[in-house]
């Protein structure tokens, strides 16, 4: 198979462009969640198995049990549009999977449930939170105003209130989830270690050089949900993030990817 190269911001857009049907919100929001967990700056051919399997375990711990059936497709169905395009080298659909919860989880499946997460990542969930529980207050006021519409079989503006209330409420309901569940990760508790003894984790700024260029390049490592290539942040699930994690000052590590073998140099990790 040769794959055509497509960034998945790109791939995103054709997919939607080709749908014969209106997406739903749902589906909409869905999408463009798992593109930036992914990173929106990435080829889809960088998309691995694990990535899609980490993806499910991720929507697993999600609150929004009800809608998980409609937010899982959505996810499927755009993995199954890239393989059928040449886009990506393997089904990555199939490996996007959603475990059953039990009523009775024990210790260690709470335990597996916690998120690393940085201070700044967890502030901006802490930012979001407290943004959604104000527009409560707006929604509330949305749905008032359309109901005093007593016409209530064509009454869209109400419908669409009501479907809003829906996913502000869901989406406070996962926050909430995501709180209870994050474990911070403070680059600062490793002060004590010696410099060079420092290996690379969740949290940490890397420095690294491409040998073949000798370009120096400056990332902090997050999880994937805060990866953002133009503010540096490489998210450790990413080739490269996987790569470096657990190394030292020093170190060569290699990365293959689409374009070939990459070798970097770690130059300075904090």
């Amino acid at each position: 198979m040769q794959l055509h190269s497509k960034g998945i911001s790109q791939a995103l857009t054709q997919y939607l462009s080709t749908r014969q049907f209106r997406a739903s919100t749902i589906t909409l929001q869905e999408l463009s969640k798992f593109i930036r967990w992914c990173g929106k700056e990435r080829d889809v051919s960088e998309l691995t198995p694990q990535e899609a399997a980490t993806y499910g375990t991720f929507m697993s711990g999600s609150a929004e049990s009800q809608r998980q059936a409609e937010r899982l497709k959505a996810v499927k169905d755009f993995l199954a549009f890239c393989y059928k395009n040449d886009f990506t080298q393997v089904p990555l659909a199939k490996h996007v999977r959603v475990k059953k919860s039990s009523l009775k989880s024990s210790t260690k499946d709470k335990a597996r449930a916690t998120m690393d997460i940085t201070t700044e990542g967890y502030e901006n969930l802490v930012n979001e939170l407290a943004s959604l529980r104000d527009e409560r207050v707006s929604v509330a006021e949305d749905i008032n105003l359309a109901a005093a519409d007593k016409d209530f079989k064509e009454n869209a503006p109400l419908d669409a209130a009501r479907e809003r209330q829906g996913l502000l409420e869901a989406r406070i309901r996962e926050l909430e989830d995501g709180l209870q569940r994050a474990r911070l990760v403070n680059p600062e508790s490793q002060s004590s270690i010696k410099k060079l003894d420092r290996k690379i984790k969740l949290g940490s700024t890397v420095k690294i050089q491409e040998q073949s260029s000798k370009a120096d390049m400056e990332y902090t490592m997050v999880n994937a949900a805060e990866a953002n290539p133009m503010n540096f942040k490489m998210s450790v699930i990413s080739p490269v993030g996987k790569a470096l994690m657990n190394h030292v000052v020093g170190e060569e590590v290699e990365v293959v990817t689409p374009r070939g073998m990459l070798r970097y140099q770690i130059k300075k990790v904090n």
